[in-house]
């Protein structure tokens, strides 16, 4: 299959609406054509964040900012479609939803998205819901971005992909095997922290963690969750590496430190847990998402791991892209019923197509 695909995403992060259009090539990824990129009023922001569990309980008021977030995506789709003339030539729009649950051993994962909604403002066929059909076959539901990075990756060698939202995932990719799994936050606590004591939405650059000292006794803390200490196959989301979970390593350190060495030390967490994950056979390590603006937490990653680090663009792909432009590809993916195998990603029992779609 040739063509053109949308793919969007907002990511843990709640940052942005990211929209990606892709060209496909023999139903591979062969390069990005456009992208669009905008924040989300900080309004429905607030909206959406109020519905994380446990408030959860309205469902009119579900309804309504579920709505409203899909007007949105879908004035964002057609401005960015009025820049073009491309309409006539996309096949599919892959929309991911905003994860407000994600809950795999209770079986679910819950993204807000009103398919049909932005199907009939757009007029194109919208793909959505990916993760539940894998969590009905045994899977994790997440991550997916594993298939898509296999995709890009360079052939003749072990790589590692790494997109930093804010969880962060891994991708170990060689010529016939693609593994993957989530390895623990991302952006979320580092920028938690960066609200809470700055006012500011992150740590830009890892500046102000930069100023500070890493307290290994606290990092210790951190690192013993129990999360850290599953096998494969495993996810998480920011619902669990919350404020919450910050506030109780806290009361377990007991001591009082310096906020700036609380920023670095959470940052030097989201480097080694990344590393960690990194087998030692792997020869390169691409980083993608929104971490990788931030230079202090790439440097904790070199040092930590001394291995070639670099940015997925080295390799001809943006990395603020990678994510859109995956759910644009796993869309098309749905929409020719294509099977996935993610049993070495997600643990899924079986093989299968994923996602649902709009008339």
């Amino acid at each position: 299959m040739n063509g053109l695909v949308i793919g969007v995403m907002t990511g843990t992060s709640l940052d942005a609406i990211d929209i990606a259009l892709l060209q496909i090539k023999k139903n591979l990824p062969f390069k990005l054509v456009d992208f669009h990129s905008k924040k989300i009023p900080q309004k429905l922001k607030d909206e959406i964040k109020s519905l994380a569990p446990p408030n959860i309980t309205n469902i009119l008021t579900l309804a309504k900012i579920t709505n409203k977030f899909s007007r949105e995506i879908a004035n964002n789709i057609n401005t960015f479609l009025k820049k073009n003339e491309y309409k006539s030539k996309i096949i599919v729009c892959g929309v991911h939803g905003q994860t407000i649950a994600h809950s795999p051993q209770n079986g679910f994962s819950f993204q807000i998205c009103n398919p049909h909604l932005i199907a009939e403002l757009i007029g194109l066929r919208v793909v959505f819901d990916f993760r539940n059909r894998d969590i009905v076959r045994g899977g994790q539901g997440a991550p997916l971005a594993p298939l898509f990075h296999s995709q890009l990756a360079p052939k003749g060698c072990q790589t590692a992909f790494v997109n930093i939202g804010g969880i962060a995932n891994i991708s170990i990719i060689t010529d016939t095997t693609t593994r993957g799994f989530d390895v623990g936050p991302g952006n979320c606590l580092i920028d938690f922290w960066a609200r809470k004591i700055k006012n500011r939405a992150f740590d830009f650059n890892g500046n102000w963690a930069r100023k500070g000292n890493i307290n290994p006794r606290l990092l210790r803390v951190f690192q013993n969750d129990i999360y850290f200490k599953k096998k494969f196959p495993k996810s998480t989301s920011t619902q669990y590496f919350s404020s919450e979970w910050f506030e109780k390593k806290l009361r377990i350190f007991k001591t009082e430190i310096p906020s700036r060495d609380i920023q670095a030390t959470l940052t030097e967490l989201t480097a080694t847990v990344i590393c960690k994950s990194i087998p030692k056979s792997c020869k390169e390590v691409y980083i993608c998402g929104g971490g990788f603006k931030n230079s202090y937490l790439i440097e904790r990653i070199k040092a930590n791991t001394k291995k070639t680090v670099q940015s997925t663009e080295s390799i001809g792909w943006d990395p603020m892209c990678i994510e859109s432009c995956c759910f644009g590809w796993l869309a098309l993916q749905t929409y020719l019923g294509n099977d996935l195998d993610l049993r070495k990603i997600t643990g899924s029992k079986d093989i299968g197509v994923s996602g649902a779609i709009t008339a």
